[in-house]
């Protein structure tokens, strides 16, 4: 669907990248906003299901960062599969990807 679904909350969104009921294959969020805590679970579903989140270069998350360091200042691509994460990473670090 080319319309972006605003959705809230980490979960929800991984839970439905997972599912797919809707055909949803990604979660880009290229901006800071996020804790660590909130994605950790996410991180942990889509790895075991084949999918990929890491930061908006591509860099996985430091998970062992103290509570008070939590904030994720890199933003957040996650993809239900790892070859659409990899395409999403080069099309963004190139700077083809458009927020409008």
């Amino acid at each position: 669907d080319p319309e972006p679904m605003l959705i809230s909350g980490a979960g929800e969104k991984s839970l439905r990248m997972i599912l797919r009921s809707e055909n949803e294959g990604l979660w880009f969020f290229p901006k800071p906003g996020t804790s660590l805590w909130d994605v950790a679970a996410s991180d942990a579903l889509l790895r075991a299901t084949g999918g990929k989140l890491t930061d908006k270069n591509g860099k996985e998350l430091d998970y062992s960062k103290s509570r008070n360091e939590a904030e994720n200042q890199e933003g957040i691509i996650a993809c239900y599969d790892q070859e659409l994460h990899a395409k999403c990473i080069r099309i963004y670090l190139e700077g083809a990807w458009s927020e409008s």
